[in-house]
């Protein structure tokens, strides 16, 4: 890492305790899973990197509201950083957490700072958050989009229904994408059942676990 850029995490660290011990507590999970057969120079690397991003991740924080799709009941806008314990404890739920992996504080602004990603919250028109969607390939925004993460907390109201439709129209109509596409767990059949009754398609021969949507099939 740059002397410039520890300099700047540093006096990050000093005014806020709170973006130390997130920065550090990830850097420890990453050390004993993925980067426990690493080798110290990709250990830097990693490092390196992950630290541009957290940084960017809170200047580009800005705590403002901003509205990027409505409907008749949901809302999505961009999420900040003072929506990631909300975001946590969703994934940590006990009807999600089967099927959605979790994201600690620290990877979660980091994140924010990775212009790969969009990161979104779900909200009832007086501002309840009721779940959050993480979008990927942003970067290749007007080729596809990755629905990656979608979590609902209310659940048998249609929010999950409401929300993948805004997905898609958030998608083709704002983004300008031309195919937007998702995963899951074979043994999800609640969510199977959903993407395909809000116009997803299963990937041949995967007929479970991925499906997409095209703009041409969105139109129709």
């Amino acid at each position: 890492m740059d002397t410039r850029r520890r300099e700047e995490l540093f006096a990050l660290f000093e005014e806020n305790p709170r973006y130390k011990e997130a920065y550090y507590e990830f850097l420890e999970i990453h050390k004993r899973n993925q980067g426990s057969q690493s080798a110290a120079e990709q250990l830097a690397e990693f490092e390196a990197y992950f630290a541009m991003d957290f940084l960017n991740g809170v200047k580009n924080d800005s705590g403002e509201r901003m509205e990027l799709i409505r409907g008749e009941r949901l809302v999505i806008r961009r999420a900040n950083i003072a929506d990631a314990g909300f975001m946590y404890s969703v994934e940590l739920d006990e009807d999600n957490s089967p099927w959605v992996g979790s994201w600690p504080l620290g990877f979660r602004i980091a994140k924010f700072g990775d212009r790969d990603f969009l990161q979104t919250i779900i909200e009832k028109e007086d501002g309840a958050p009721v779940g959050f969607i993480i979008f990927r390939d942003m970067e290749k925004v007007k080729e596809r989009m990755e629905l990656k993460r979608i979590v609902i907390t209310e659940k048998g109201k249609g929010y999950g229904r409401e929300a993948l439709q805004l997905a898609q129209k958030l998608a083709f109509e704002v983004f300008g994408t031309k195919y937007l596409y998702l995963g899951t767990k074979a043994e999800n059949l609640r969510a199977q059942a959903l993407y395909k009754q809000t116009g997803f398609l299963p990937d041949m021969p995967d007929l479970c676990t991925q499906f997409h949507i095209s703009l041409e099939d969105y139109k129709a």
